[in-house]
């Protein structure tokens, strides 16, 4: 029988999640659905800044989006299953303001608006138990920036949408102190001209160090990509050198692993991000541990207090999708058509299965096996099989062609099950 008695969820952040969240929410009847987020606009990440450090409110900047930014994935596979409207073929990556207009006409369609609250700011979240009962509630105080006033309100779910691009992980380099030029990470990075005619090195060869690196390569010098993982085998512009990772620094002499140098003007740190909730109070029971997320059920549900979902944990996958699917299994939860395994279970599910902490949320490959089995247990459609096919080809054919990957043709056959991929050369 369905449930008649409203619940109050809030959603943390208005995001690509946090939209997602509410448009999942929002047709329910028993649920009220309250988004709050600090800024005044919706796409979180996607909002390109200028600027970096703080904004106009004193709070840092959230956007790790630089000018040239186009997306590392196709666009087709970037779009929530219930709104495929980004139909790029040729290119097949796309900016990151197409992303963002994207976000805005979702938002628009799904009528979300109305649950936002804008330039409020949570500051703490904590359980509460009610009384003579086990049931819990959550209890959120909020900052209304326009006027500096908190604001205590009850929940009975709440869903943390906050993302996690935007708190730099920056590992200690000896003699960094010694270092006279340029440091920055990729959270600040927005314009190659502002590095013109300097040499500079990067730490790390994921895609946003490659991507930057090429980025930076008609206006730097020289661009070292220095990382420890297998070498590309990729045409890189010819100022742009792999080299391996960094040992030490002396001044502007960086030595490396394998014990040769070079002089550089700007040591730029593209080493990823660390999952952060700072409004999260202690007795949420969530830790962060060398960017492993404890305790979570399939990455996303607290063990501890199970009426808190933390969504996009996972990495190295497709997003827009996976919020889709992460999302209605929370929200099959909150409507009781579906229970969960005992607490042992859960916890089991959660120990650490990676060599690294680091790479606990690591997924991949495996990410289509997840959404398949959230589905399964949710109750709720799975992914259209294009989204696996296209990132398959997708993900074996990238390193191929670094400096022109984004600007293959990407079809996807008129059953859906299929993706033709041409790279150009």
């Amino acid at each position: 029988m369905a449930q008649s008695v409203n619940k109050k969820v809030c959603i943390v952040g208005a995001g690509a999640a946090g939209l997602c969240a509410a448009r999942h929410l929002a047709g329910n009847t028993n649920i009220e659905t309250t988004v709050f987020e600090q800024t005044g606009d919706i796409g979180g990440t996607w909002v390109y800044n200028d600027r970096i450090g703080l904004n106009e409110n004193g709070l840092p900047i959230h956007s790790s989006m630089y000018q040239n930014l186009r997306t590392n994935l196709p666009a087709k596979i970037m779009n929530f299953p219930d709104y495929i409207r980004m139909n790029a073929e040729e290119p097949c990556c796309i900016s990151h303001n197409e992303i963002l207009s994207y976000l805005h006409n979702y938002t628009e369609y799904f009528q979300l608006r109305r649950y936002i609250q804008f330039y409020v700011k949570v500051e703490n979240i904590r359980p509460i138990k009610l009384d003579n009962s086990n049931e819990e509630i959550w209890l959120v105080r909020v900052k209304y920036l326009s006027t500096q006033r908190t604001e205590e309100h009850r929940f009975d779910a709440v869903m943390i949408c906050n993302g996690h691009y935007f708190e730099p992980y920056m590992p200690a380099i000896k003699g960094m102190d010694t270092f006279p030029g340029i440091v920055t990470h990729s959270h600040s990075y927005r314009k190659p001209e502002e590095f013109k005619d300097k040499i500079v090195l990067i730490l790390g060869a994921a895609s946003s160090g490659v991507d930057i690196g090429i980025d930076l390569t008609d206006h730097s010098s020289t661009v070292y990509l220095s990382h420890n993982q297998e070498r590309f085998t990729s045409v890189f512009p010819p100022n742009m050198i792999q080299v391996v990772g960094v040992d030490r620094l002396e001044g502007t002499k960086c030595f490396l692993k394998d014990g040769t140098s070079v002089n550089i003007d700007v040591f730029l740190y593209c080493t990823g991000y660390q999952y952060s909730f700072p409004f999260l109070d202690e007795s949420c029971d969530v830790r962060v541990d060398d960017n492993y997320v404890t305790p979570l059920y399939k990455h996303l549900i607290n063990i501890e207090h199970q009426t808190m979902a933390i969504i996009g944990i996972p990495s190295q996958i497709v997003p827009f999708p996976m919020f889709h699917m992460q999302i209605q299994y929370f929200l099959s939860l909150l409507k009781n058509r579906l229970v969960l395994p005992s607490k042992s279970q859960m916890l089991e599910d959660s120990k650490l299965k990676a060599s690294k902490k680091r790479h606990a949320h690591k997924m991949m490959t495996e990410q289509w096996e997840y959404n398949d089995s959230l589905a399964d247990a949710g109750g709720f459609d799975r992914l259209p099989q294009f989204y696996k096919a296209g990132y398959v080809a997708w993900h074996s054919q990238r390193k191929a062609n670094l400096l022109r990957y984004k600007y293959a043709k990407f079809v996807i056959s008129e059953d859906g099950k299929n993706v033709e991929l041409a790279l150009s050369n």
